[in-house]
């Protein structure tokens, strides 16, 4: 990797790019005094834009059992789906995973960024969309940089402190009066800004939505399960009331409304990579440059361009042209709202960018015509 390179202007950069044509191209969120020194210490950090990554990689849906796999380097056992942190077999944290693009995938990570960004970012922080560029990584998922002044000399244990805030990290029960007269005395409203409001309304989408197997997922009795079902409609109706009364039901203890929120937290904070966040000399990939595992665009958007905007088809660079190539295996995939697919050790003509893409991941060689 080249390193500790500045350019005084855009077109500097470019025709830097356009000489070298890197596989990857990062810059950094820092600022520094002296960015071309080429030792950490002369830079100079002057501050840190406070970035935050939010891939689907780590957010577990349904479809990566479809799609996805992993394998230990160690005991060679493998399976399909989100890879573990550690192999359930031999316990080796080397575990390889391989991961493609997915619609459902994409749009989980476009969800999570919308809630990083409405929920957190503006209603909780109050910081202005107009101090924020979002990204589309490239590749799974999207990257939102705050660059306000307010933000860019905080240290890493204040951003650890925000990141904290948005995962639910360290969350306690009893701070929201999960105690028994605290819930009564000052109970949580739907309309309550920041966490509160945010248990009250994801406690009340439990209750409306759930059955016996969501239930038994938080390990609440199967009694319990039904008393609440048969109760939902006064529970809602309880939640609804202003003020809200938070319902006294037999059978329902506050150990089981705690569990239920504890759950609550863990959906309604928001997905994001804590290492990104709270590294003040970070490497971001740079916007309008191509992501050098997948051949796709790294796309910058405005906040209103986030909603329409269709990773597999507008940030497909590659848009004319075939190729032949080896695939050695592929599942189906949809580039340009055309499906191709699934693949297993056979030759094959396609577009240029799934070929890329494939290319670009080691699942294909191009076939030399003779």
């Amino acid at each position: 990797m080249v390193r500790h390179l500045s350019f005084k202007n855009e077109l500097e950069l470019n025709n830097y790019l356009k000489n070298k044509v890197p596989l990857h191209a990062y810059y950094s969120s820092a600022y520094y005094k002296f960015p071309n020194a080429e030792d950490m210490d002369s830079k100079e950090w002057i501050g840190a834009d406070l970035v935050f990554d939010i891939d689907a990689d780590h957010i577990p849906t349904p479809c990566k059992d479809e799609h996805d796999k992993w394998t230990c380097l160690d005991c060679g056992y493998s399976s399909t789906g989100m890879a573990p942190e550690s192999c359930p077999k031999c316990k080796s944290k080397r575990i390889k995973a391989e991961t493609w693009l997915c619609e459902q995938c994409l749009d989980v990570a476009k969800n999570e960024t919308f809630k990083l960004i409405d929920e957190f970012l503006v209603a909780d922080f109050g910081i202005s969309i107009h101090e924020m560029s979002i990204n589309f990584s490239g590749h799974r998922g999207y990257h939102v940089h705050v660059y306000s002044e307010v933000v860019r000399k905080l240290s890493q244990d204040a951003r650890r402190e925000i990141t904290d805030y948005i995962r639910g990290i360290g969350f306690s029960p009893k701070i929201y009066g999960f105690t028994g007269r605290d819930l009564i005395e000052n109970p949580l409203d739907l309309a309550d800004p920041g966490w509160r409001g945010r248990l009250a309304r994801g406690i009340y989408d439990f209750i409306s939505r759930a059955d016996l197997s969501d239930f038994k997922k938080l390990s609440i009795r199967s009694r319990t399960a039904k008393k609440i079902i048969e109760n939902r409609d006064l529970i809602l109706k309880s939640l609804e009331s202003n003020p809200p009364i938070w319902p006294s039901i037999s059978g329902i203890s506050m150990k089981t409304w705690s569990k239920i929120a504890q759950y609550v937290v863990k959906v309604q904070g928001s997905h994001i990579d804590e290492r990104v966040t709270t590294d003040i000399k970070r490497l971001m990939r740079l916007p309008e440059t191509l992501h050098g595992k997948t051949g796709f665009k790294v796309k910058s958007l405005s906040y209103n361009e986030l909603e329409n905007f269709d990773p597999l088809v507008d940030a497909v660079v590659f848009r004319r042209g075939e190729v032949k190539v080896h695939v050695h295996e592929c599942p189906e995939l949809t580039i340009n709202n055309e499906t191709y697919g699934p693949y297993n050790n056979e030759d094959v003509i396609i577009p240029l960018a799934l070929a890329v893409y494939l290319l670009c991941k080691g699942a294909a060689e191009i076939i030399e015509e003779s």
